[in-house]
């Protein structure tokens, strides 16, 4: 079986680019993620008997602002005749991955089309006519194995609608199958989550996945699949139908053990001290492994299991955790309750003086509201200049398909078109001129350059570079 997998391009639709100074330029620029789509990695890894080709095409056109995505699937496709082209789809790659979907069914009718990722997920709907056969909905793994079986078994009549956790397109409604959250959570973790089968990050070797500046490798490990919490804003746990699940330690050590590759080490997760108790032993079996030395690692905390448990925090520095990202999200308690945080601004301060004293860079994210006023920004610009940090990013709050602001906001967005759902456009109508808005936004990565260099000040001038280096 010939299977095709695809990342597709994102398109580079920043509206704060036309109004923005160069410091913000700068900081729009670096919010590129670098990094492989660990989620066809890991849908290769369940088909190991395979012939798999990954494209990602969000890599090419980092490489090559000329590449042209549909010339390269149409070369691929001809050349490499697949049976199968999956697409991962965010909101942002909606409408390109619509066109390729078209691209494929024009060059080969019966080449069977998926799409599967967080916008699939969480608004199944939008395809719906589309090109697509099979719309994976959820954690897709188990689904993805199973559709590929099936097509062997009966590659003329395939009966799809025996796999839990897929829609099949009609042309004018979708089926939908067993849905994932139906099982227990036992049930599904036992049999469907396949916690155990390893991406294949070889297939993805080909791209140039380094950190800027510092030359160093960086590929993604998922510890865990959901989240802890439902913060209205993020899709993220309904993915999982509001579980978390933890993968087993053992798992884990062993596959970080085949990364030698790799100099740092993406802990991918919502939430990579859900499980506090799993954390601690993780980084405990890091330690003893020796598996600090010649990684370092990134990871994702919550600011309130910071101030709970600070002497894991310390450990998880030991181990070689060098970066964390942290959703700060907002700068007063009341913005947190409307985000569904279920955390404080104290928790945030502490936090924040935690992780600079135990040598982890933070990176700290805000959400900057449409609704903000000058007010507004001088309380968050003044918030980030008494608490710094290595990094203070910002994102425009948006409103994506599935979550519930989408729900309570959808009458109010002014941009429809989904390529500039990336967070750096306000797909809402701003309280301020368009221009002022942005302009307020430019002003706060002034804050945050400022910021780092008091934190730099205060804390130390070990420079990321060192620390990737294995100065641990």
């Amino acid at each position: 079986m010939n299977i095709l997998l695809v990342n597709p391009v994102i398109p580079n639709k920043h509206r704060i680019l036309e109004f923005c100074n160069d410091e913000a330029r700068k900081a729009v620029d670096k919010r590129v993620l670098v990094g492989p789509p660990l989620g066809l990695n890991m849908l290769a890894g369940v088909v190991p008997n395979d012939n798999v080709i990954i494209i990602d095409q969000k890599a090419e056109t980092d490489m090559n602002p000329n590449y042209d995505a549909a010339d390269d699937l149409e070369k691929n496709i001809r050349e490499f005749k697949p049976d199968i082209v999956s697409f991962t789809c965010l909101t942002a790659q909606y409408n390109g991955v619509l066109k390729l979907l078209e691209l494929v069914k024009r060059i080969n009718s019966k080449i069977i089309t998926t799409v599967g990722g967080i916008h699939p997920t969480s608004a199944p709907q939008d395809f719906v006519g589309s090109k697509a056969d099979i719309i994976s909905i959820g954690l897709g793994k188990h689904s993805y194995y199973s559709i590929v079986k099936e097509l062997k078994l009966n590659r003329d009549n395939p009966n799809f609608s025996r796999i839990p956790g897929i829609a099949l397109n009609r042309g004018n409604s979708l089926y939908y199958t067993r849905s994932l959250g139906e099982f227990t959570y036992k049930e599904f973790k036992e049999n469907y989550l396949l916690d155990e089968v390893l991406p294949n990050r070889d297939l993805t070797d080909k791209y140039n996945y380094t950190i800027p500046k510092v030359n160093k490798t960086i590929h993604y490990l998922s510890t865990s699949e959901g989240c802890t919490n439902k913060c209205n804003f993020c899709y993220l746990w309904k993915m999982t139908n509001g579980h978390f699940y933890h993968r087993s330690v053992d798992a884990i050590i062993q596959e970080i053990k085949k990364m030698d590759k790799y100099n740092v080490i993406r802990f991918c997760d919502a939430n990579t001290f859900g499980d506090v108790n799993k954390a601690k032993v993780l980084f405990n079996r890091i330690i003893e492994e020796g598996l600090n030395r010649n990684h370092i690692y990134m990871g994702d905390v919550r600011t309130d299991t910071v101030v709970k448990y600070p002497e894991i925090i310390e450990l998880a520095s030991k181990a070689g955790l060098r970066i964390t990202i942290c959703g700060l999200e907002a700068t007063s308690d009341e913005e947190l309750k409307e985000y569904g945080k279920d955390n404080s601004i104290e928790n945030t301060k502490k936090a924040l003086k935690i992780l600079n004293e135990a040598n982890i860079y933070v990176n700290g994210n805000y959400i900057i509201k449409p609704s903000y006023d000058e007010r507004d920004f001088e309380r968050v610009g003044k918030f980030i200049d008494e608490n710094p940090i290595y990094n203070s990013a910002f994102t425009i709050l948006t409103p994506f398909p599935g979550t519930e602001q989408w729900e309570k906001l959808q009458s109010e967005i002014v941009i429809k078109d989904y390529d500039y759902y990336n967070l750096t456009n306000s797909v809402l109508r701003t309280k301020l001129s368009e221009k002022e808005f942005y302009l307020k936004i430019s002003e706060l990565y002034n804050f945050s350059g400022k910021s780092a260099q008091k934190y730099f000040a205060k804390y130390g001038n070990m420079t990321l570079d060192r620390l990737i280096c294995g100065n641990n």
